[in-house]
């Protein structure tokens, strides 16, 4: 499908991550950067013909935010381990996490750059724990934090227009509910114009239209006036969407023969043409990381899985759009034309999972894998969905060569028995990282 520019969605050559390329950000149409759920940030300098990996390690990446060609941030979900700042363009990545206050999020779901010496933070998107954020005026060397828990139960990803005015959006359960869990919360659209000192939820007059279990995800402003939030909820497909610059706002349903679910992404090049991804239903074989498109600004929507799958996050540049990015799968392009480099140069998928294909279980899984050679250290960690950690299913140093194999039960790293849903697994061998999306059925 095209626009009357004549663009098109094409896969670009990064990696395919197996779960998901949860972020992306380029500071121009040619140089941009991605995390992925192999724990990897990867970075490209020719508009997606060619990426290099930058850093790995042991964690959940979410969100990764640019202020020029040099400094940088990245967000992770990883306790100890939230927050890594970059002066070099990502050649180098330092951890931070221990300059941050104590009321800091304990997972950095969402980072708003603001310029080279304000930056936002936002989390966590889990109920369990306190929401809150964080930010640094000063280019990172220092920070403030505060508690959200008058304004919300969760918080996933913010969006500041300059130091003092921005959005943050989650979810909020009734103050009665002890223990909320996701089922008990509905959407909150967050707005500060003092630099979160004071908040006001902008839907606050439409709470009776949102089902429980619902809650806003991503937000995108298309200008002054036209926002949007995507509402992921895992039996309906809906958006919000504000024309007078978050003043009102409406929920409007995703109505594709499809009926998409549980999104994620959200990204209009215009406010007429538009698109939502994310997980899609939760098919009993795997998630199918539906995806649908509007020409109408959001009234109606069709079936568009061909532009890309899991997407979690959209970026568009020029007015009007002359190209675009998307993170799902892998890192998506909208422009006239396809990324010319040959697949030869893409960052070269490793070999050391028996199989690429994502498996459902009951009770037991079997994770099948090869290590070679010399291997000094392999991991295997799994985290939920939501990339909550779940269990160290394997830790060892110096491990024999061969074909190897470790059964999962379903549980934790506390012996309780987890609910079903979907989970992620990653092996790491010496650095090098590979994960696979798995289902755990009733």
């Amino acid at each position: 499908m095209t626009n009357s520019s004549n663009l098109q969605w094409f896969p670009t050559n990064a990696p395919i991550a197996s779960s998901r390329t949860d972020d992306i950000w380029f500071i121009d149409p040619m140089v941009g950067w991605a995390v992925n759920s192999n724990g990897q940030i990867i970075k490209t300098t020719d508009g997606g013909d060619t990426w290099e990996q930058q850093f790995q390690d042991d964690i959940y990446l979410r969100c990764i935010g640019f202020a020029s060609a040099l400094k940088g941030w990245a967000g992770t979900l990883t306790r100890g381990k939230r927050l890594y700042s970059t002066t070099d363009g990502g050649q180098n990545w330092q951890l931070i996490d221990n300059i941050l206050p104590a009321l800091a999020p304990s997972a950095i779901c969402g980072l708003s750059v603001v310029n080279e010496s304000v930056v936002y933070g936002s989390g966590t998107n889990y109920p369990n724990r306190p929401p809150r954020m964080v930010k640094t005026i000063d280019g990172g060397a220092t920070w403030t934090a505060w508690d959200m828990s008058e304004y919300a139960t969760l918080l996933v990803d913010n969006y500041f227009v300059n130091e003092n005015r921005g959005w943050v959006v989650g979810g909020k359960a009734d103050r009665s509910i002890t223990n909320p869990s996701r089922d008990d919360v509905i959407p909150v659209v967050l707005y500060t114009e003092d630099g979160g000192k004071t908040w006001v939820n902008q839907v606050a007059d439409i709470s009776s239209s949102f089902p429980l279990g619902e809650w806003g995800w991503k937000i995108q402003f298309l200008n002054e006036k036209v926002g949007f939030v995507s509402l992921e909820n895992f039996n309906q497909g809906a958006i919000l969407k504000t024309t007078d610059g978050g003043k009102t706002w409406t929920r409007l349903r995703i109505n594709d023969p499809q009926e998409n679910v549980n999104l994620e992404g959200v990204g209009f090049v215009d406010e007429n043409l538009g698109w939502v991804g994310g997980w899609g239903y939760d098919f009993p074989e795997a998630p199918t990381g539906f995806s649908s498109q509007t020409n109408d600004g959001g009234k109606n929507w069709e079936d568009a899985n061909h532009i890309g799958q899991f997407i979690n996050r959209f970026r568009f540049f020029g007015n009007p759009v002359t190209v675009g990015y998307a993170s799902g799968l892998t890192v998506y392009k909208y422009s006239a034309a396809p990324v010319t480099a040959p697949l030869v140069q893409r960052v070269a998928p490793l070999s050391f999972l028996t199989t690429n294909a994502p498996a459902k279980f009951e009770k037991l899984v079997n994770i099948e894998y090869t290590l070679p050679e010399n291997t000094q250290k392999v991991t295997i960690d799994i985290w939920n969905r939501f990339g909550a950690y779940v269990r160290k299913l394997v830790d060892e140093s110096n491990p024999s060569a061969g074909q190897k194999s470790v059964s999962w039960d379903g549980k934790n790293d506390e012996g309780e028995t987890l609910p079903p849903g979907i989970f992620i697994y990653r092996l790491t061998v010496d650095g090098n990282a590979e994960s696979r999306v798995i289902r755990l059925n009733p």
